[in-house]
């Protein structure tokens, strides 16, 4: 399906909703100046969405409350990440229920990357009496290991609901921000004996990162995220006065579309994810199959 135009006389929701009944899976360019976005197509489902700012549902809606741009759609494999749940028709009324709201709560949280912990015990009897299920749910997920994105799989919640909570935790200094989120230039690790699952980061780097996250008994990969929004795990490695580069292969880099000097969001975690049930195996992984 050849689809590309000027926003006006057609919405954003007029096209989602053409490639809904047509069960087209592939990616909804949308641009206009600066703004830039793209909605993702599985067999007519929206199933995830990024802006300049954003991913998931908020990125979504920022989408649909555009009046004016380009938009092209372009037919790509299944975009692997489902990050939105909700229905199509939901999405667009959504949309514009929360215009206002999510500037809001993105005051609060501004990057879906960010990390936090609670302040509070809780294991505490009280909790339950405290707060309601879904908060105190989410509490207990937020042990410093896990970003936005991350509280939103873990939880079964919208990325919206994640966003409420946790700016009603924050406003009430029951949840912390971590500051273990870095941005480290990429290098090409050469020499004998490299290993493409490894990625290596300067070893004080690695010591604040074990200081913040206290709890923690051995922090074993690193989750690299690109500009792009490609994300892949790779085994830490440490390595003297590397500053903030971080080392991998150029076999590695391929996979994550990234070259020498591009800045990569970097954070540390203790285990790797569970792909349908391998772990420590093929940790790498890009966005799309």
């Amino acid at each position: 399906m050849a689809l590309k135009g000027e926003l006006g006389n057609i919405s954003i929701s007029d096209i989602a909703n053409l490639l809904h009944l047509n069960r087209k899976t592939g990616m909804l360019k949308i641009r206009k100046g600066s703004f830039s976005a793209m909605l993702f197509f599985n067999e007519g489902d929206v199933v995830n969405a990024e802006s300049n700012e954003n991913t998931g549902e908020i990125a979504a809606f920022e989408i649909f409350q555009q009046a004016e741009g380009e938009f092209e759609f372009i037919a790509t494999p299944p975009h692997k990440k489902r990050l939105i749940k909700q229905t199509l028709h939901d999405l667009v009324l959504e949309s514009a229920r929360q215009k206002d709201t999510i500037k809001n709560l993105r005051r609060a949280v501004p990057k879906n990357y960010m990390i936090f912990s609670a302040t509070i015990d809780t294991r505490m009897e009280t909790m339950e009496d405290s707060f309601d299920e879904d908060t105190v749910h989410l509490l207990t997920l937020l042990d410093g290991t896990r970003d936005v994105d991350d509280l939103v799989d873990a939880s079964g919640f919208s990325e919206f609901k994640v966003l409420t909570i946790l700016t009603d935790l924050i406003d009430k200094r029951f949840v912390q921000p971590l500051n273990i989120i870095h941005l480290l230039r990429y290098e090409e690790l050469t020499g004998f004996l490299k290993a493409d699952d490894v990625a290596y980061v300067d070893r004080t780097l690695y010591e604040e990162w074990k200081a913040e996250l206290i709890a923690e008994r051995k922090l074993k990969f690193v989750q690299v995220r690109t500009q792009q929004g490609r994300i892949g795990v790779l085994s830490l490695g440490t390595k003297k006065e590397l500053g903030d580069r971080i080392l991998f292969t150029d076999a590695a880099a391929k996979k994550l579309h990234v070259k020498k000097g591009d800045q990569l969001i970097c954070k540390p975690i203790s285990k790797a994810p569970d792909r349908d049930g391998k772990k420590d195996e093929d940790l790498l992984d890009d966005f799309f199959a």
